[in-house]
């Protein structure tokens, strides 16, 4: 039988952290910790894309954010499929993900987003994380989101353990896998095994 394995990620902008985990919270394992760029590595499209775009004529600002999109999805899709594989060629099933998500949901208004420097940059997290989520469903993996101030209660709650519990047992994976052992590397481990329980809830 082999091993079932969740992702969990923490999308920045134009880049993520991801750390594949398998387990459970009194014995995690993690497999797999990168960060993953989620643009053409040539500088094509800027990471800030709605920033630009704002500068622009709106014909013009469409079409870099159109640009931006299709990139990123483009990106997102080979960052997954290399970690589904790498893991799969190790004999880890993978089918479900978990995504930090922002707190916001964005206006579909473009024009509107341009005019509003929050909402540009609430559009350019929302840009990357969809990003994200449409590569994993393509994969067929399930997708779990959460925000990520949310996230430890949840996962605690999911394995029914203390939020302070599971924190300690997360940051004591260090000693074991040495660092970076970041606070995105963390809340991505959170992420996993909330995906994880998910997945076995399901």
């Amino acid at each position: 039988m082999s091993t079932q394995a969740a992702l969990g990620w923490k999308i920045h902008t134009g880049w993520a952290v991801l750390v594949a985990v398998a387990g459970r919270p009194s014995d995690i394992e993690v497999l797999l910790r990168r960060r993953v760029e989620l643009l053409p590595p040539d500088s094509s499209i800027t990471r800030f894309v709605y920033h630009q775009a704002s500068e622009m004529p709106p014909r013009q600002a469409k079409e870099l954010v159109d640009r931006g999109i299709k990139s990123s999805q483009v990106s997102a899709r080979l960052v997954v499929n290399e970690a589904v594989k790498e893991l799969r060629s190790r004999g880890i099933t993978v089918n479900v993900s978990g995504v930090l998500c922002g707190s916001a949901a964005p206006t579909q208004d473009l024009a509107a987003i341009l005019r509003s420097h929050p909402l540009i940059h609430t559009a350019e997290g929302a840009l990357f994380q969809n990003a994200i989520v449409l590569a994993c469903e393509s994969r067929g993996l399930k997708v779990v989101q959460t925000r990520e101030r949310e996230v430890w209660a949840r996962a605690a709650a999911a394995w029914d353990i203390t939020e302070s519990e599971l924190r300690k047992n997360v940051e004591l994976v260090r000693k074991s896998i040495g660092p970076p052992w970041s606070a995105d590397h963390k809340a991505c481990t959170a992420m996993a095994l909330l995906a994880l329980r998910s997945r076995k809830s399901a």
